[in-house]
């Protein structure tokens, strides 16, 4: 005889309601994500249409009827201003390869030698397709004859570039990566949360809570934590092949001495409701739920991209200041997401996603927006910094007497800056500066 019985198994997952979800993936989105995302939206929404020309201010026609719409974002659909900026749709080089800029940015940071070079190749070609670290350390190691402290410490630098995490060696490091990101003193937290999971036998919360030692409130906030972190890597990361343009997000101008960034808007702003459909639906009172329906889907969307145009244009204006060099003289300082999301009060992986993927153009250059961020030599020192520095000494050095490379280096430690003397000749090198002998 068979016995039937029902059970409860209470299990742990990340779980996100729908309109925190549609946030997330529309941050993460380019402008021409969106824009596609748009226009699939009207092939399925009635209610909603692209326009044209300029938009003309139209007089409301919704009564007491539908009080349940949210007048405040109608008035979105019905404003008579234009967009800031003018679409420009670039030019732009062959685009980088994930191994590719990986690369570049790893050389940007690090001094590297031809088997550190060769080291992180190997580590960059043999990511998987969530960017995880498909081979062994060891593995490595042993095939390039070389100690296994120096393949781990150029995967570890490799962790910290754009997109964070690539090379990391499974989600527990990535997890826990990003916490260290976010802040230093959460670690341990996280990771005795992260260990508790492993300990349990099931997916059972409140078994996994008296694993970790955590008392409710905590073990509720780490959780909320931890639901926030990407899950891999290449998360958000989108692989283009054969694009002959790329639409910036954001566009910088100079006006006077002020560097003033316009975000690349004018396609979402020709988004508007056609109140000739919606009058027509409104007679209609068996059409009223589908209505509601189709509101809230434009609703929620277009309230998503207006978030994530102002987290952007906070992130981009941060940049702008902390990267004025770069502006001005081309370099690059140090700059790490963790320093501009303490800054605007948002999580780590909120940058993280809010320049993924994303573009800026200035004075005819389109670059990605990960560019601006450099973990450098130091904490406070970036490559091109030294570089800038290593030229100055030597345009204001005794011409009769020129500085040698080792006079340099100490010059640089009185500043704060260890580097060998064979990297300050490289970065000589690398900018076509002679040694002091043929400046003499």
């Amino acid at each position: 005889m068979i016995d039937l019985q029902q059970t409860i198994e209470t299990s742990l997952g990340l779980i996100l309601t729908p309109r925190i979800d549609l946030s997330l993936k529309i941050l993460a989105m380019n402008v021409a994500e969106i824009e596609q995302q748009l226009k699939e939206i009207v092939e399925t929404n009635p209610l909603v249409k692209i326009d044209d020309g300029t938009l003309t201010q139209k007089q409301p026609i919704i009564k007491d009827n539908t009080k349940e719409i949210d007048e405040a974002f109608k008035e979105r659909f019905i404003s008579d201003e234009d967009s800031t900026s003018d679409i420009i749709e670039a030019t732009a080089r062959q685009q980088e390869s994930l191994e590719g800029s990986l690369l570049r940015q790893l050389k940007f940071e690090m001094d590297l030698t031809e088997k550190d070079e060769e080291i992180a190749k190997q580590i960059i070609f043999n990511l998987d397709d969530k960017g995880f670290l498909a081979t062994q350390v060891e593995s490595i190691a042993k095939k390039l004859s070389t100690p296994i402290n120096r393949v781990e410490n150029i995967r570890k630098r490799i962790t910290l570039l754009e997109p964070l995490g690539c090379g990391c060696l499974d989600y527990r490091e990535f997890i826990l990566l990003q916490a260290k990101e976010e802040e230093e003193s959460i670690v341990p937290l996280v990771e005795r949360l992260l260990e508790a999971i492993d300990n349990a036998n099931r997916m059972d919360l409140e078994k996994i809570k008296a694993f970790s030692g955590l008392d409710d409130a905590t073990f509720r906030t780490t959780m909320e934590r931890i639901k926030s972190y990407m899950l891999y890597p290449l998360e958000n990361y989108h692989r283009i092949e054969n694009e002959n343009y790329i639409q910036p997000d954001v566009y910088v101008k100079r006006v006077g001495d002020e560097l003033v960034a316009i975000l690349e808007d004018k396609y979402i702003n020709s988004v508007s409701i056609d109140e000739e459909m919606l009058k027509n639906y409104l007679k209609d009172k068996s059409a009223k739920k589908f209505i509601q329906e189709k509101y809230r889907q434009i609703k929620e969307f277009m309230l998503a991209v207006t978030n994530r145009n102002k987290t952007l244009l906070k992130t981009v204006n941060v940049i702008l200041e902390r990267q004025r060099r770069f502006f001005d003289e081309g370099i690059i300082m140090p700059l790490t997401r963790k320093e501009v999301a303490e800054i605007l009060g948002f999580n780590v992986s909120t940058i993280t996603r809010t320049v993924s993927n994303k573009y800026l153009e200035y004075n005819g250059k389109i670059m990605p927006l990960s560019t601006f961020f450099s973990s450098g030599l130091s904490e406070n020192v970036s490559k091109e910094y030294v570089k800038s520095l290593i030229k100055e000494m030597i345009e204001k050095e005794d011409k009769s007497n020129p500085l040698s490379d080792d006079q340099i280096r100490e010059m640089l430690k009185e500043k704060g800056i260890e580097v060998t003397r064979r990297t300050v000749t490289k970065y000589r090198k690398e900018m076509n500066i002679p040694s002091s002998r043929e400046r003499k």
